[in-house]
C-alpha cells in the first residue's frame, strides 16, 4: 500500500471511529456523524487499491466476508444485521471481474449502503483511475437522493481522494484492520450500556 492509500485508510478509519462514537454515545450530536460520512468513500477508495495490490484476491474477499460475517454477531445488537464489509466485497469483485457488474448492482441492494454505495464505489474508481469526467458525473448522480441528507457530505472525501499528496504516516496494521471494525464497535455498545 502506497503512503497516500495509507493515509486514506488512516482518515477512514479515523472518521469512521469519530461516526460510531457519535452513533452510539451522543447520537443527538449531529456533527459527528457529519464527519463520518468521509469514512465509506474512503474505505471504498482502499478496496480500490487493495484490489490492484493483493497478490490473493480469494483471500483478500474471504478476509473482507469473514470479518463481515463476525460483525453481524455485534451490529446485530444494534438490530443491523448490515455492514460496509459486505458492499466492499462485492464491489471488489466487480472490480475484478468486470462481467460480475450487473449481479453485483443487485446483490448491493442487499447491503448497507446498497446500490449507492456500489455505484459510489465505480464513481471513485472512474474518477481515480480512468477518467475523472467520467466519475464526476457518476458521484453527483449517486447523491441526488441524499442532498437533503447528511449523506450529502460524503462529497467531502474527493478532496483527500483526488489531491496529491503523500502524508508519512506509520503504516496502518494488517492484522488490526479486519479485528478494528467489530472490536470497536462492541467496545463503544458496552460503554453504552454502563452509561
Amino acid at each position: 500500500m502506497n503512503q497516500k492509500a495509507n493515509t486514506i485508510k488512516w482518515l477512514a478509519i479515523t472518521t469512521m471511529t469519530i461516526d460510531h462514537i457519535g452513533y452510539f454515545l451522543f447520537p443527538s450530536v449531529v456533527w459527528l456523524r457529519l464527519i463520518g460520512r468521509i469514512a465509506f468513500p474512503c474505505f471504498l477508495y482502499t478496496t480500490i487499491q487493495a484490489v490492484e495490490k493483493t497478490s490473493d484476491f480469494r483471500n483478500y474477499i474471504l478476509r473482507l466476508v469473514g470479518t463481515g460475517l463476525i460483525s453481524i454477531l455485534v451490529t446485530s445488537m444494534t438490530g443491523n444485521y448490515l455492514n460496509i464489509l459486505f458492499t466492499l466485497a462485492i464491489f471488489a469483485v466487480s472490480l475484478k471481474y468486470p462481467s460480475f457488474f450487473i449481479p453485483g448492482l443487485l446483490l448491493s441492494y442487499f447491503t448497507e449502503y446498497s446500490i449507492y454505495g456500489f455505484l459510489l464505489g465505480w464513481a471513485i474508481y472512474l474518477m481515480v483511475r480512468k477518467d475523472i469526467k467520467l466519475g464526476i458525473p457518476l458521484l453527483l448522480l449517486v447523491h441526488i437522493d441524499y442532498i437533503n441528507s447528511i449523506q450529502i457530505f460524503a462529497l467531502l472525501a474527493v478532496i483527500p481522494i483526488l489531491l496529491p499528496f503523500e502524508w508519512r504516516l506509520p503504516r496502518f496494521p494488517k492484522w488490526l484492520g479486519y479485528g478494528y471494525y467489530p472490536i470497536h464497535q462492541l467496545i463503544l455498545m458496552m460503554i453504552t450500556f454502563l452509561k
